[in-house]
C-alpha cells in the first residue's frame, strides 16, 4: 500500500472512529506528511519506494533522529515525542485494520519528558479572584465573573467553555453537559455561585443585545461584543486581566484555573478517580499529576513551620 493511501485511511478512522479535535487530527496529519516528504527526498527516489514496504525501522529512526539533530530550528522533547506517538499509532492502526502486517515503529524510544508540575493558584487568592467587586455591574463584568466562576467551579477546559450551550445547563440540578476531547460527554456539577452568575448574565445578555438590535448566537452560553461566541485569545486575555489583579504567576491561563480545581479538590480529600470523571481524563495516570502538586505543597509547608524542617 502506498504511504499517502495509508495516511488517507489513518485519517478518516481518526475523524470517524476516534473523533478526534481538527486540532489533535492536523497534528497527525501534519507528522505523517512530514514522514512522506522525508521518505519522497530519500536518495535512489522512485514512486514505488514509498510504499509502506519499503519503509524500515532505520528510516523512522533516521526520520526522528532529524529534528533531534535540527540545528535551524529547535525543536522541544514533546514534539518529538508527539510525532514518535504518531508514527506508533500510524502502524497499530495499519496492524489491526490488517492493511500491513509489519511495525517498524515498534522499537523508536521515546525522549525523557522533564516532569512540570501544573500551574497552580492558591486558595486565598483565589478567593480574592472571585470577589464580586472585581468585576464591573455592566453585562461584560457579569460575563467575565460568569467565565472564572464556572472555570474553577466545574474545572471545565477552554474549548469546553467555549462550545458550551444553553441548552447545556441544568440550573434547577446544578449540573452542566459538556463535549469533550474525542467527543466524549460528560456530566458535572457546579457550584450554586457559578450557577447564579451564569443565570445573571443571560439575563442582562437578552436585554443588552435586545436594545442594541444586534443578532446574536443565542445557542451558545458566552459571546463576544459582536454577539458570536467567544474565541481561545479573547479567554485567554480575560483570564489573564483577572489573574494578574491577585497573583504574580506568570502563567495565568484558563488552565490554570481547571489545575486549580482539581488541586484544591485533592486537597480537601476528594477521591482522584472521581476527580479523575471531572476533568474528563482517560486514564488515571494523567490525572495523578495534581497529587504530586499537593505533595509538594504540603513538603513546603511542612518545611516552613516544623521546627526541624
Amino acid at each position: 500500500m502506498n504511504l499517502i493511501r495509508a495516511i488517507d485511511k489513518f485519517s478518516s478512522y481518526l475523524i470517524n472512529e476516534k473523533n478526534y479535535s481538527r486540532h489533535t487530527l492536523l497534528n497527525y496529519v501534519k507528522d505523517l506528511n512530514d514522514l512522506y516528504i522525508y521518505i519522497a527526498k530519500l536518495g535512489d527516489n522512485t514512486e514505488s519506494k514509498i510504499e509502506l514496504k519499503y519503509i524500515e525501522e532505520e528510516d523512522l529512526k533516521r526520520f526522528i533522529a532529524n529534528f533531534v539533530q535540527n540545528r535551524e530550528v529547535k525543536f522541544s522533547k514533546r514534539t518529538i515525542s508527539r510525532k514518535i506517538s504518531t508514527l506508533k499509532s500510524f502502524y497499530k492502526f495499519l496492524n489491526r485494520k490488517k492493511l500491513f502486517s509489519e511495525n517498524p515503529s515498534r522499537n523508536l524510544i521515546f525522549p525523557k519528558l522533564p516532569k512540570n508540575l501544573p500551574t497552580v493558584i492558591d486558595e486565598t487568592s483565589l478567593n480574592n479572584l472571585l470577589d464580586p467587586k472585581n468585576f464591573k455591574n455592566d453585562i461584560w463584568g457579569t460575563r467575565d465573573r460568569a467565565i472564572i466562576e464556572l472555570f474553577y467551579s466545574s474545572g471545565i477546559r477552554l474549548s469546553e467553555l467555549i462550545n458550551l450551550t444553553v441548552d447545556r445547563i441544568y440550573i434547577d440540578n446544578c449540573t452542566i453537559k459538556v463535549r469533550g476531547k474525542g467527543r466524549k460527554e460528560r456530566i458535572i456539577p457546579v457550584g450554586l455561585l457559578a450557577i447564579g452568575a451564569i443565570s445573571a448574565y443571560l439575563e442582562k445578555r437578552e436585554e443588552y443585545f435586545s436594545e442594541k438590535a444586534v443578532d446574536f448566537d443565542n445557542g451558545v452560553v458566552f459571546n463576544g461584543k459582536n454577539g458570536k461566541k467567544l474565541y481561545p485569545a479573547l479567554l485567554n486575555r480575560i483570564t489573564n486581566q483577572y489573574i494578574s489583579r491577585v497573583s504574580e504567576l506568570k502563567k495565568k491561563s484558563p488552565h490554570v484555573l481547571r489545575h486549580s480545581f482539581a488541586t484544591h479538590l485533592l486537597d480537601h480529600g476528594a477521591d482522584i478517580r472521581a476527580v479523575k470523571d471531572l476533568l474528563g481524563h482517560s486514564s488515571l495516570s494523567t490525572t495523578q499529576i495534581y497529587t504530586h502538586v499537593s505533595i509538594d505543597r504540603l513538603k513546603k509547608v511542612y518545611e516552613k513551620a516544623h521546627p526541624k524542617g
